[in-house]
């Protein structure tokens, strides 16, 4: 998806997105792709599934520790970009070429994948949204009216995350977690 489509498409759900300064950006670790993504296109406030992303003010994008509070030296290799429902720091990975994990910290901050780029994120979650509200957009916030999906949409689903991140559905990444659990739900609906 073209940083176009993207804005494009948040402009139409009423979203404003979020986007870094070019001095917020410089740190010699982040990818040109990755500054280019941030400061043109940015993240909307917030997004399904459940997933808040920060505008900061200061010079630079925090780590973990500046804006937790804490002083881990593992958590000084990632920037903090928003959190999920659970409130886990989402962050760009410096050592592993800027991609995009959340750090759980019911689990000592143990790193889990999301995505291979910030762009592969958003077009993740643009992916999950199309198809959770497609379920019933009368009661997008409404679990108890929700239809049940087949396996064949389900199917499309995955294979749609794989196009944009073949890695986004390893074992135990972010959104493997979640479209397992749309399962679980459908299941116990």
């Amino acid at each position: 998806m073209s940083n176009q489509s993207i804005r494009k498409y948040w402009s139409s759900k009423g979203e404003l997105l979020y986007t870094y300064k070019l001095s917020q950006l410089d740190n010699p670790r982040l990818l040109k792709s990755t500054i280019e993504y941030l400061s043109q296109c940015g993240f909307p406030r917030q997004s399904a599934p459940a997933l808040s992303f920060d505008y900061w003010d200061k010079e630079t994008i925090p780590t973990p520790n500046q804006v937790l509070g804490i002083d881990l030296e593992e958590l000084e290799n990632y920037l903090m970009i928003g959190n999920n429902g659970s409130g886990d720091p989402i962050c760009i990975d410096l050592d592993l070429v800027n991609q995009v994990v959340y750090l759980n910290h019911d689990n000592y901050f143990e790193r889990v994948f999301m995505n291979g780029s910030v762009s592969q994120l958003i077009e993740s979650i643009i992916q999950y949204q199309i198809f959770y509200t497609s379920l019933n957009p009368k009661y997008e916030n409404d679990v108890f009216s929700k239809r049940a999906f087949s396996d064949e949409e389900f199917n499309e689903l995955k294979a749609d995350f794989l196009k944009i991140d073949i890695y986004s559905l390893n074992k135990n990444s972010f959104w493997d977690m979640e479209l397992e659990y749309l399962l679980w739900e459908r299941e116990n609906e």
